[in-house]
């Protein structure tokens, strides 16, 4: 019986106390996700590599079809450079899901891209994302930025 007590005494404490800790608000953290895809769709509409690669944690990485991944923000900027240096670049995304964890700092986001730019003839193309964010100190950066084509291969 006493080893019981000697149990359920901590055990007890530890529950009442893991109660009163405060549970991040998923809401907030989803607003200012989207805040930041809508910053975000502005700087890749100024074709601006570096603003764009400003988004990304300082390891975050873009991992985009048939390229390498592009590890860190210069590599990030690199990669972004040659996006919108293509010629009649255009981008535009939208989240169909934000889902904050409940520790407040990661949340994925995921969505639709419509793509365009010219080679010898224009090319449309359409497909999916995932976006894994980090909180890092009141914002939130990516930390891996995936993409592909529902074209085929």
């Amino acid at each position: 019986m006493m080893h019981a007590f000697a149990f359920l005494v901590p055990l007890t404490i530890g529950v009442v106390m893991a109660a009163d800790m405060p549970v991040a608000n998923s809401d907030d953290g989803k607003q200012q996700i989207m805040n930041n895809d809508e910053a975000w769709l502005n700087a890749v509409a100024a074709n601006d590599p570096k603003a764009i690669a400003a988004f990304y944690a300082e390891d975050g990485a873009i991992l985009a079809p048939g390229m390498p991944i592009a590890k860190g923000r210069d590599a990030v900027e690199a990669a972004w450079k040659g996006f919108v240096g293509m010629k009649d670049f255009s981008l535009t995304f939208s989240p169909s899901l934000v889902d904050v964890a409940q520790s407040g700092d990661l949340a994925y986001e995921i969505g639709t891209y419509e793509l365009g730019y010219s080679t010898d003839k224009p090319v449309h193309d359409r497909g999916k994302y995932v976006v894994v964010w980090k909180k890092s100190d009141e914002d939130w950066k990516v930390m891996a930025d995936i993409f592909n084509s529902d074209g085929a291969m």
